[in-house]
């Protein structure tokens, strides 16, 4: 074989072992997507994992501490009764929930609870979890299960309440699996599941009205407390409630 022939043929080798490599880094990389949009992102699966690991009867006492927390400190049934106009209104109390409890709570018994507020996880959305990803951030993070769809989407939002409790969002950052979600893609496939609601509200920027709860338990009372604040920390959620005549209307 001549020089030229050797070399001819080294250099199909090589061009062929260089087509070979190329198509299996290809292959890896198809793999690598797949199992990332297939995959349960490691916030998920931590807390899915935390939860399973609980007794029921320790999800049980977890949800009904924190509820009954909230009611008492939303509703403060220890403060003295009111005697001026300022003592009535404008008082404001901070209250901190801490996402390990709030999701346990939501996985007891707050995705019904929720509903009855207008926060309507899709019914294809057998689970829901919310915490932080960071940068003062909220993240709900929920599983779809369709015939379609079989995956965990997580929404991060930046979350804003101004003075007179009308909250505002901005869909921040959305992922599938463990892939970034194009913020519009995102926006369609929830859109598709959630047909009303905050939640879509909250992927829409629409803003959602004040959220009042009642201070006086009495049907005559005076008080509601509204909520006017919300931090959002890396363990915990900080929300202010401020005490508000009641609507008699509504």
């Amino acid at each position: 074989m001549s020089s030229t022939a050797a070399k001819r043929s080294r250099g199909v080798r090589v061009l062929g072992l260089a087509f070979a490599a190329l198509f299996v880094l290809l292959c890896l990389a198809a793999l690598l997507v797949y199992l990332s949009f297939h995959g349960r992102p490691a916030h998920w699966d931590n807390e899915q994992q935390r939860l399973a690991a609980m007794p029921d009867a320790q999800r049980q006492a977890v949800s009904e501490s924190l509820r009954n927390q909230l009611l008492t400190q939303w509703s403060d049934p220890g403060e003295k009764t009111p005697l001026t106009e300022a003592d009535l209104f404008g008082q404001r109390k901070t209250i901190t929930i801490p996402y390990a409890d709030l999701n346990t709570w939501i996985q007891t018994e707050g995705i019904e609870l929720l509903a009855e507020v207008g926060i309507k996880i899709p019914d294809s959305a057998p689970s829901a979890m919310i915490d932080s990803p960071g940068d003062g951030l909220l993240r709900i993070s929920f599983e779809i299960k369709t015939q379609d769809i079989d995956q965990v989407i997580a929404l991060s939002f930046a979350v804003t309440v101004a003075e007179n409790g009308t909250l505002t969002s901005t869909l921040k950052q959305a992922t599938a699996g463990r892939l970034p979600l194009p913020v519009a893609t995102a926006t369609q496939i929830v859109a598709s599941q959630a047909k009303d609601g905050i939640l879509l509200d909250l992927m829409q920027g629409n803003p959602v009205p004040p959220f009042e709860l009642p201070i006086d338990p009495s049907a005559d009372g005076l008080r509601d407390g509204r909520l006017v604040g919300l931090e959002v920390q890396q363990d915990a959620l900080i929300i202010t409630r401020e005490t508000v005549r009641r609507n008699k209307a509504k």
